[in-house]
């Protein structure tokens, strides 16, 4: 241990997310610069100086970025290594013997295998933010040197089954696989060839400068093999043999290299006439060759097969099936909440009104004012409440329609231009295309990604531009570039940039499908829905405009407030916007395209869903997808508008809560009547403000009372579709059986919740009538069904307690699984028809695709059998996720997709 000198200058490699105090924000890390991040792989590094060796401490061990999330930090873990170390130095024990170097070999990969799982994960997936980046040349001699250490430390003694996993763990094996393998080309013929070619020499290149530092070749009797090896090396074996021995793989990552190395070196030997001493030391560095390819290879299958898995992700969370909160569709769960708020706002605004009646207390100023200003106390949380909610679940609606703007949409338009046969497709202009558009994004995103990673994009641009990607063959060549040069070659130690240029290999794969049926069907007769797809492709552009203008893509403030709106978005003209959107969509007759710049942002989807919904049934559900997701978009846009209704009513639910306190105070000061006399004439200024405190509390109470009764309409028509599906089924099992007493037992609920509305409803009327002479009630009858309104509402409390801490609470655990078993066939119907029209090309993992799929399957089918209406979040969530996660090996049958052995 030495004290090293103020002169020793101390470098950072790292910048940090975090101040030194571990809860401050870095400024570093608001950089929009390219940075590096880095994980150790020594934790004792000898050097060549006077100092014999130097321990890193804290972010010696990686940047303190990824050690936040694992429950070690670098200091930690150098510390141990270090006081491992210095003990067994003081102890006198094994500080130069092969025993202690294998010692720190293994506590050095332990703690980097610690680092890559635990602290910065996989990373080779869709969050991914660390990926090896290196010139391979680097890369190569960092892989002989490991195969060096595993010769010096004695590997093979200790771990006699797998050395190589001992010393290059499978995290490790995993994060080299997403360096040479990007996401997409684990089976790609081309980019493996492409690898071996480049990786192949520079591996050879290694040993032979190796082989040059050792004595015993360096003799005159060893020039000739050595001579002819860096010619194998630099040239390959047809330069120095004249052939190159084939041998048969199985297509991955050099699955032929040690035969063919074999194969050649014998040659060598053989021509140069080596003697057997030269060939054992040869050999000794061969092998290190073969492990360095074995390992290779290992890293290539690794991702291949977790991309046949699906499991090609850098955290669990993209692993995990999708939530309630991908639910969108006609009054989802989450707005099942709404209406009990707008109830008991409504039930708190009868009784104050309702004991502003004089009669209603005795005449007594002082308990109306008490009653008026209790129950409007208690509205003001209430009806916040309900304001914050509806803002959020407003928010994730506009969210998801911002995601469809920018995700779905040029994939809806490439669908319907692929549908279209070869001679409607040849009239639509290059600039319309949206397959060619698809490739320009593709590329400009590889040009900017060059740009802010800090290389050169010429040779993709001199590339680009001269491919003529109306031609096949010339879009083929291209391809054959990106894969084989670009991905596996050129862009060597951009990890990040290789999945831009892959997402441009796809849009490319696309269009050549597209080239290649032009080709082989030629100029064929148009199909019978050419007609009325050509004329959905081309309102595509104006619908994709009206759509965009109508997002709300502000930023959101206090948690649920979303600023720089448009005038008409406002809260104060949502319920004039609702009834618009209704409006349009009442109206709506037919399919008719051609309808007017008045029609509402939700009557053009409707239109346009209505078209393709239309076309995928007459084209044999090619459009299942597409038209799905069009439903979703409109479900989205009316309940972001009827939620910005709710939003009006609780604000001025709110609003008038205070007013109505006010009221009170005034009338108790002024010791006067709390209501408004509406037939009273002359009425003085404080009468005319009374008058607009209850009429205007009245309005708003009522409206409430409206909103939440059409809810609860709506959840128990789809309460009554559980039942109706349930009691369809021939055998249902046990616990689905529940789940139907359940949906009884729930409609009763909302049966009891709407009686409750409705009385709530009848004070606010009767009260109305009253004041202004209307009939002849007794004034306490407004009372009398507020109270019986509130107990109502109680009771409905009691019986939800009942329903969830009984009925739900002894739904079995595997309900979500049953309810698949029971509807096994619909389920799989789904499946098979949302499957039409995948790529046999496609480079997306099967597995993926395939649990894509089953997300719709679940998606469509809830919105079908609304068990949401019925089963509480976290139930619903686990049917959601057993349909999701396509488990059909545990319902019925086999699986739609298993790897193949």
């Amino acid at each position: 241990v030495s004290a090293l000198s103020g002169e020793t200058i101390v470098h950072r490699e790292s910048d940090l997310t975090r101040q030194p105090d571990g809860n401050t924000e870095s400024f570093v890390s608001c950089t929009t610069f390219p940075v590096t991040h880095y994980v150790n792989y020594r934790a004792v590094n000898v050097l060549p100086s006077k100092y014999w060796c130097s321990f890193s401490i804290g972010d010696g061990q990686s940047s303190p970025h990824f050690m936040r999330y694992s429950g070690l930090t670098g200091a930690a873990i150098n510390a141990m290594l270090i006081n491992n170390y210095l003990g067994s130095s003081l102890r006198l024990e094994n500080i130069l013997s092969r025993k202690r170097v294998f010692q720190m070999s293994h506590e050095t990969n332990w703690s980097n295998d610690e680092v890559v799982k635990r602290g910065t994960g996989f990373n080779y997936g869709v969050d991914g933010f660390l990926r090896p980046g290196a010139k391979y040349d680097n890369l190569i001699e960092y892989l002989y040197y490991k195969m060096l250490e595993m010769d010096v430390a004695r590997y093979e003694e200790n771990y006699e089954d797998d050395t190589l996993s001992a010393i290059f763990m499978l995290s490790w094996q995993r994060k080299f696989g997403s360096m040479f393998v990007p996401r997409g080309m684990e089976t790609n013929d081309s980019h493996t060839r492409g690898l071996e070619a480049i990786l192949l020499p520079k591996i050879l290149k290694t040993v032979s400068n190796e082989m040059m530092d050792r004595e015993e070749l360096k003799e005159d009797e060893n020039e000739a093999f050595m001579t002819l090896f860096q010619q194998y090396a630099s040239d390959g074996p047809e330069a120095v043999l004249g052939e190159k021995a084939m041998f048969e793989g199985d297509g991955t990552l050099f699955s032929t290299t040690k035969d063919e190395w074999d194969h050649d070196v014998r040659r060598l030997f053989e021509k140069s006439q080596a003697s057997a001493e030269t060939q054992d030391i040869v050999m000794e560095y061969m092998d290190r060759a073969y492990r360095i390819t074995e390992l290779l290879n290992r890293c290539f299958k690794l991702a291949r097969d977790e991309h046949i898995d699906g499991k090609r992700f850098s955290s669990e969370a993209e692993n995990e099936p999708k939530s309630t909160d991908s639910f969108f569709s006609d009054f989802p769960v989450e707005a099942q909440s709404f209406a009990s708020g707008l109830e008991l706002s409504s039930i708190f605004g009868a009784i104050s009104l309702s004991a502003t009646q004089g009669s209603v207390t005795g005449g007594s100023v002082v308990v109306s004012v008490a009653i008026a200003i209790t129950f409007a106390i208690l509205n003001i949380p209430t009806s916040f409440g309900t304001m914050t909610n509806v803002s959020r679940y407003v928010n994730r609606q506009e969210e998801f329609r911002a995601d469809f703007s920018r995700t779905k949409l040029l994939g809806m338009e490439r669908t319907l231009f692929k549908v279209l046969s070869s001679s409607k497709r040849k009239e639509i202009d290059d600039a319309s295309n949206p397959l060619l558009k698809r490739v320009r994004v593709a590329y400009e995103a590889v040009v900017s990604g060059a740009k802010y990673y800090d290389t050169s994009s010429d040779e993709v641009q001199a590339s680009y531009s001269k491919t003529d990607f109306t031609d096949l063959k010339s879009l083929e060549a291209f391809m054959e570039e990106i894969t084989s040069n670009f991905i596996a070659k050129l862009y060597q130690k951009e990890a990040y940039l290789k999945d831009t240029l892959v997402s441009l290999y796809a849009a490319c794969i696309e269009l050549a499908e597209v080239l290649e049926n032009d080709e082989r069907t030629g100029d064929e007769e148009s199909y019978i829905e050419d007609e009325a797809t050509y004329k959905a492709f081309r309102r595509m552009p104006k619908f994709t405009e009206r759509l965009e203008n109508s997002l709300q893509t502000g930023p959101i403030v206090h948690g649920f407030i979303r600023k720089n709106k448009k005038v008409g978005q406002w809260a104060i003209f949502a319920p004039i916007r609702t009834y618009y959107f209704m409006l349009g969509n009442f109206l709506l007759k037919g399919l008719n395209l051609r309808c007017g710049v008045l029609n509402p942002i939700s009557t053009e989807i409707k239109i346009m869903r209505g078209v393709v919904a239309a076309l995928n049934s007459s084209l044999g559900q090619t459009l299942k997808k597409e038209a799905y997701d069009l439903k979703e978009l409109f479900h989205a846009t009316m309940e972001s508008s009827i939620g910005m209704s709710l939003f009006f009513v609780g604000m001025w639910v709110f609003i008038f809560s205070f007013f109505i306190i006010a009221n009170g105070i005034a009338s108790a000061v002024l010791d006067t009547t709390t209501t408004c006399m509406g037939t009273v004439p002359n009425k003085s200024s404080f009468q005319n403000f009374q008058c607009f405190v209850v009429e205007g509390g009245a309005i708003v109470s009522a409206l409430a009372g409206l909103l939440a009764l059409s809810f609860f309409l709506r959840q128990l028509k789809h309460q009554l579709k559980v039942v109706k599906a349930i009691n369809y089924l021939p055998s249902p099992p046990p616990s689905v059986r529940k789940i139907g007493t359940l949906a009884n037992f729930q409609a009763f609920i909302t049966v009891w919740q709407c009686m409750a509305t409705c009385t709530s409803l009848a004070s606010i009327v009767i009260g109305f009538v009253l004041r202004f002479g209307f009939a002849d009630f007794e004034n306490s009858v407004t009372f009398a069904l507020a109270m019986a309104a509130i107990g109502a509402f109680v009771i409905s409390i009691g019986l939800q307690v009942i329903a969830n801490l009984g009925l739900l609470y002894s739904v079995e655990p595997s309900a979500g699984k049953d309810v698949c078993r029971s509807f096994w066939g619909i389920l799989f119907e789904k499946h098979s028809e949302f499957n039409i029209g995948r790529s046999e090309k496609s480079i997306a993992s099967p597995a993926l695709e395939d649990r894509e799929s089953w997300e719709y399957v679940a998606r469509e089918f809830l919105s079908e059998v609304r068990f949401d209406t019925v089963l509480g979040a976290d139930r619903f969530n686990a049917v959601m996720q057993a349909i999701q996660s396509g488990d059909t090996s545990s319902w019925r049958g086999n699986k739609i997709f298993a790897k193949e052995e």
